[in-house]
């Protein structure tokens, strides 16, 4: 016999998916179609997770619509629509599900004490106990524990000559060190103020789109327009200044236009929510709805709760470990950016690019622990002064074929620091501030 509060309950969880579909990716990761007690609620659940699936926006005239040849097992149009009434709030959803939760625990303890009698074995007892055991721990986990099908899959991907090899930064040496952007990887990108941290990683962002990756940008420090600027910038050759102050003619406007098409075309995403936990679920939600290749987190500090009163080492390592535990369990490639300590910019020396290494990354103990590949970034920041420039050419100190990041103010040096996946090394990257550009030396 169904109690009508149950009832009511999944009725309510039920019209909450169907009001907001972001709720989907929480309900998705925490119940099963199976907790559902009246079966017409278990129909419903399995095909808005079905709608999830095939990446539908999911409300409740096209549930209806897509449900149209089995919505008699759902008691009904009438009775759908009554269901998509009956939650005017998402405030209490998660309590809601916790309810789900424990009820069929319950409801398994119950069965489990109405399978066991006095003829019963002690075998058998402890079979049905055991039984149970499995089932009320199934209630915590994502997905079923098949260990076959591990080595069914890593058997399907290694004779697969066609598998993914991986993002493509077109950055050529950088992608032999890394092994290309590989999918289920935390790289991390850090360098100290000004040395272009956010116009490399907004670069090779934009190459991976035009190149038909699925890009999802995290912009904590510019807004949406700010990440296009620069963007346009790198690809038609004008200044990002010029852009941002509205002094470039119609025609670059026009250009800039189309570009834009051209990249809206391959799904390139720019986030601006700083809330660590909504943007892993903005990303989950986009990836329901799109493919997501690589994500983008620019930078790590931005994400940090400040309410917080934890060391700074151990906050951004809870930012670092939920991005690691992202690109592991939604198989994507993610790149965190990160500032270096202040102590960098102090060192002067000439060979500076030698001394940073991963012990340089702001309060890095756990982001350096989780990233599977850090990347440092150094350029010569001095010669961004045409004084100071001016000064070293007259003295015949510049070399601008040179691929010393010290001596050339044309060139950006990234030293591979750690790489669980390769070999480390240096590489020479031809850097253009002026366009925002940075392409192969």
């Amino acid at each position: 016999m169904l109690d009508s509060n149950q009832i009511q309950l999944e009725q309510e969880i039920l019209g909450a998916l169907l009001n907001n579909s972001k709720l989907v990716i929480v309900a998705k990761e925490r119940i099963k179609y199976y907790m559902f007690k009246y079966k017409p609620h278990m129909k419903i659940y399995m095909n808005i997770l079905d709608m999830a699936e095939r990446k539908m926006e999911i409300d409740l005239i096209t549930f209806i619509n897509f449900s149209r040849n089995s919505i008699a097992e759902m008691d009904g149009v009438t009775y759908v629509t009554e269901i998509g009434t009956c939650s005017n709030s998402d405030a209490s959803f998660n309590t809601k599900l916790e309810l789900l939760i424990e009820g069929y625990k319950r409801f398994l303890y119950l069965e489990m004490c109405n399978n066991i009698n006095e003829s019963m074995s002690i075998e058998e007892i402890e079979s049905e106990l055991e039984s149970t055991k499995v089932n009320i721990h199934k209630c915590q986990f994502k997905k079923e524990i098949d260990i076959a099908a591990q080595y069914n899959d890593y058997m399907s991907w290694l004779y697969d000559e066609n598998r993914n090899k991986g993002i493509s930064s077109n950055l050529t040496q950088i992608d032999k060190y890394l092994g290309n952007f590989q999918k289920g990887r935390l790289i991390t990108v850090f360098a100290r103020s000004g040395v272009g941290k956010t116009t490399f990683s907004i670069q090779i962002a934009s190459n991976m789109a035009l190149q038909g990756a699925n890009v999802f940008y995290g912009s904590a420090e510019m807004s949406v327009n700010q990440v296009f600027n620069k963007i346009a910038a790198s690809h038609l050759s004008v200044s990002s200044k010029s852009i941002d102050d509205d002094s470039i003619l119609k025609e670059q406007k026009d250009s800039i236009c189309e570009f834009m098409v051209k990249l809206l075309e391959n799904n390139f995403y720019v986030s601006t929510e700083t809330d660590i936990d909504k943007f892993i679920n903005e990303i989950k939600l986009y990836k329901l709805h799109h493919s997501i290749d690589v994500v983008f987190v620019d930078y790590i500090n931005k994400y940090i709760d400040f309410s917080d009163r934890d060391i700074m080492t151990n906050k951004l390592g809870r930012v670092s470990g939920k991005l690691k535990s992202l690109a592991m369990q939604e198989d994507i490639c993610v790149v965190l950016i990160a500032q270096a300590n202040r102590s960098v910019d102090k060192r002067s020396g000439e060979m500076a690019i030698e001394k940073i290494d991963a012990s340089d990354i702001q309060d890095s103990a756990r982001i350096e622990q989780d990233s599977d590949q850090v990347v440092a970034l150094y350029r010569n920041i001095k010669l961004d002064d045409k004084k100071y420039k001016d000064k070293l050419f007259k003295m015949g100190k510049l070399r601008y074929n040179s691929s010393d990041a010290d001596e050339n103010p044309e060139c950006m040096n990234a030293v591979v620091i750690k790489n669980r996946h390769g070999e480390r090394g240096t590489c020479a990257l031809k850097w253009q501030g002026k366009y925002s550009r940075i392409t192969n030396f």
